[in-house]
């Protein structure tokens, strides 16, 4: 009985393994000829990531993207996947033959003559790779054949449409330029497929088109729902100044974005007492999002010892370490461990400068906080208390 036990233990062990590592895209190990020939008997075309050791975007890719099962049904069923470290090997090679000089570089290869149908790279979420499989899958939506059509001027508005969401998903930065040929050939942002396209591939605030919601508000909101255009609407605005986002019609968000722009304007002038203060305020504030606040504040109260922060002044310091405390306590994401080593960067910065400079560490960082959770720990606020067994 216990032999019959261990095996079926070894076995579900097994099992669990490799499930892990069948979930997401699987790479062949072989040379470069040897994935061609593989790729030609199964008829399917290859898909390269060209990645460094040292390249932090390529490693959350694989770390995040790569590992999706549902990443995997789709290239693992279309393609021969490779991972090829650009600076080792015959990856040195193939990295010149293709022309790959950032990374990630992501090439989708036809076997039969070995060039490239589509092209693409960078950090990107799950739904830009899988456009990015398209572009593989279909030689008409490879950006080898969309760039060449594009340069002969010879499309129509459904050609524009899915060459913009290629430029997109590839990263580039003139989609707006795209976007706005779109609309200058009759093409209306009250369309459904173009109000998508704009949801998706058009970011900020420098643009005719947020006006243009704000000042046809009632319009889109009965066309597209009202959470949908405030949705849109704040993210748009999220960077913009704070005149600009007054000027516009009232929307859900359009007051946090005001908040938060003060805020940023203060730090990025640095009048430190004065941002400071703004984010006192902010935390005793009950109508604004305070996770969304504390993502934000995050970005604005991280200490570099080595860099920018050597010469902070200690009370700035100290005003810091509270920022990061509260960001500390209050964000609840388990799998972001960034937030705690900052916090812990900082305190332990500070006890260094205390030290040196015979100051005292505030009696308010040890304290009960006064506002937001008041224990420190990985709790999320809503989860209850597991009642003790009578």
């Amino acid at each position: 009985m216990m032999k019959k036990f261990i095996f079926l233990c070894v076995f579900f062990a097994y099992s669990v393994s490799l499930s892990a590592q069948e979930s997401g895209i699987r790479f062949f190990h072989g040379t470069w000829d040897e994935a061609i020939a593989l790729a030609k008997k199964e008829k399917k075309k290859i898909f390269v990531d060209f990645y460094t050791e040292w390249c932090g975007p390529c490693l959350n890719m694989s770390l995040t993207v790569f590992v999706l099962p549902q990443v995997g049904d789709v290239y693992n069923k279309n393609f021969v996947c490779l991972k090829i470290d650009a600076e080792k090997g015959e990856g040195r090679e193939l990295a010149k033959r293709y022309g790959v000089n950032s990374y990630p570089t992501y090439i989708f290869v036809n076997p039969k003559n070995q060039e490239i149908v589509h092209r693409s790279g960078s950090n990107k979420p799950v739904e830009d790779f899988f456009y990015d499989a398209q572009g593989g899958i279909n030689p008409k939506l490879g950006s080898v054949y969309m760039d060449k059509k594009y340069a002969v001027g010879k499309y129509d508005l459904d050609f524009l449409k899915d060459y913009i969401r290629y430029k997109k998903s590839s990263g580039s930065r003139e989609v707006q330029k795209y976007f706005d040929e779109l609309i200058s050939k009759g093409a209306k942002l009250t369309e459904p497929d173009v109000w998508k396209l704009y949801c998706k591939c058009i970011i900020g605030y420098q643009n005719p088109y947020v006006k243009e919601v704000s000042d046809n508000y009632s319009q889109f909101t009965e066309l597209f729902g009202k959470k949908e255009v405030d949705t849109k609407l704040m993210e748009a605005t999220s960077y913009a100044p704070v005149q600009f986002i007054k000027e516009l019609c009232d929307f859900e968000g359009k007051d946090f974005n005001i908040k938060m722009r003060v805020m940023t304007d203060l730090f990025n002038q640095k009048k430190y007492d004065e941002a400071f203060a703004e984010v006192e305020r902010l935390k005793a504030d009950p109508s604004i999002d305070q996770h969304k606040f504390v993502k934000l504040l995050a970005f604005y109260v991280r200490v570099s010892p080595e860099y920018t922060d050597k010469e902070l002044p200690y009370e700035t310091l100290v005003n810091k370490v509270r920022g990061l405390r509260y960001v500390a306590y209050n964000v609840y994401d388990r799998d972001d461990a960034m937030p705690h080593f900052y916090y812990v960067q900082g305190l332990e910065y500070l006890l260094k400068r205390a030290l040196e400079e015979g100051k005292q560490i505030p009696t308010d960082l040890v304290a009960t906080p006064a506002y937001g959770k008041k224990v420190y720990d990985m709790r999320h606020p809503d989860l209850k208390v597991k009642p003790k067994r009578r």
